[in-house]
């Protein structure tokens, strides 16, 4: 409902107070030139493409909504914010796209330190 949408919005403000950032565990997996990556939210593409274009694999899979008790929800890109899409609202998003950016960059730093190793 909307009351318990606009609760969450004040309760992540508040907690944004004294945690600015939302935690995530970010795990990656080789399987010979293959590589897979989760992530704790539902990625608008352009971040699954990003990740998968620059990755040092083959192929790279990344795995949405895995990883955390708790989702991060949507992680709308800067040019989706922009179209004001259902997914883009404050309502579906604890994560900015800066946020956004900075997981595609952790996790192709995670996948380069795996193909390395």
């Amino acid at each position: 409902s909307r009351r318990n949408r606009c609760r969450r919005i004040l309760h992540r403000y508040e907690l944004q107070k004294t945690q600015p950032k939302f935690a995530m565990e970010l795990h990656a997996v080789r399987v010979g030139d293959v590589a897979f990556a989760n992530n704790s939210f539902e990625l608008y593409m352009d971040y699954m493409h990003r990740i998968q274009a620059r990755s040092p694999f083959v192929q790279t899979f990344i795995i949405q909504l895995a990883g955390n008790e708790e989702s991060g929800g949507y992680l709308a890109t800067e040019r989706g914010a922009w179209g004001k899409g259902y997914s883009a609202s404050i309502y579906c998003n604890v994560v900015s796209p800066a946020g956004g950016q900075q997981l595609v960059e952790e996790t192709l730093a995670a996948l380069q330190q795996l193909y390395d190793a």
